[in-house]
């Protein structure tokens, strides 16, 4: 009897792995902000990730959601502020999401400049063993420096997200259009950790963001579907730019 039990507990331990799907939990720090006789305070915001052979769904912790269908090669960005949510195939350039209003924000995205080159640097971030990377860009005429610590080697597999998500998102993520998207590519593997400065106006902004769980998880019933009620558009809405 014990032996049986025994049996039947290691299988039912092995279905659940099977079926297992990866999580990634990233926490962001942002320093606080004085700009124009205004203080913002500062701010720490939850990324959670959801990844599986068919979809990958990510709640940004700043009003946004995107979810990849890979059957599809389809990309439902979702905006919580408006109950709403566009259906986007990949490439995908962010600048032609923007509403008509915004239309010199486009053009200027469209102008954004993006550099990155290896630092040689390597560094262990939880476990991780990362590479070290500098990006350099220009958005909207301000300068952003973002140091970057990226993983090929990882506690699980992800080398066809690697491959095929995961620039897609990464781009949506830095706005990113054209030649400028396509030097993201340079970073190879996850970003594990990375540290961002921006001059904004005169003012310095600075945010720090972390992996701080890669691990394999049974994820939440109708993760990779999208919410309820939500109406589907075309564009952005000024309210859903605030989030980004």
């Amino acid at each position: 009897m014990k032996r049986m039990i025994t049996i039947i507990l290691l299988v039912a331990g092995l279905s659940l792995a099977l079926y297992a799907d990866v999580y990634i939990k990233t926490v962001t720090k942002v320093d606080p902000i004085n700009a124009m006789g205004q203080s913002i305070p500062a701010r720490e915001s939850v990324s959670e990730q959801w990844i599986s052979d068919d979809f990958y769904f990510v709640e940004t912790g700043a009003g946004f959601a995107y979810l990849f269908d890979s059957r599809q090669n389809l990309i439902y960005l979702i905006a919580h502020r408006t109950k709403s949510y566009l259906e986007l195939r990949p490439p995908v350039e962010y600048a032609s999401l923007l509403p008509a209003e915004l239309a010199p924000m486009a053009q200027a995205l469209e102008q954004m400049t993006i550099s990155v080159q290896p630092t040689g640097e390597t560094k262990t971030i939880n476990k991780i063993n990362c590479q070290g990377y500098r990006l350099d860009m220009t958005m909207m005429m301000y300068p952003v420096e973002i140091t970057v610590w990226a993983s090929e080697e990882l506690p699980v597999n992800l080398k066809k997200f690697l491959e095929k998500v995961w620039p897609e998102f990464m781009k949506l993520e830095l706005q990113a259009s054209g030649r400028a998207a396509a030097e993201i590519s340079k970073v190879r593997g996850l970003w594990i950790a990375q540290e961002s400065r921006a001059q904004v106006m005169g003012t310095e902004v600075r945010s720090r963001s972390e992996v701080v769980e890669i691990s394999k998880k049974t994820p939440p019933s109708n993760i990779y579907a999208l919410p309820q009620g939500y109406r589907k558009k075309d564009r952005l809405e000024m309210e859903d730019i605030q989030g980004f």
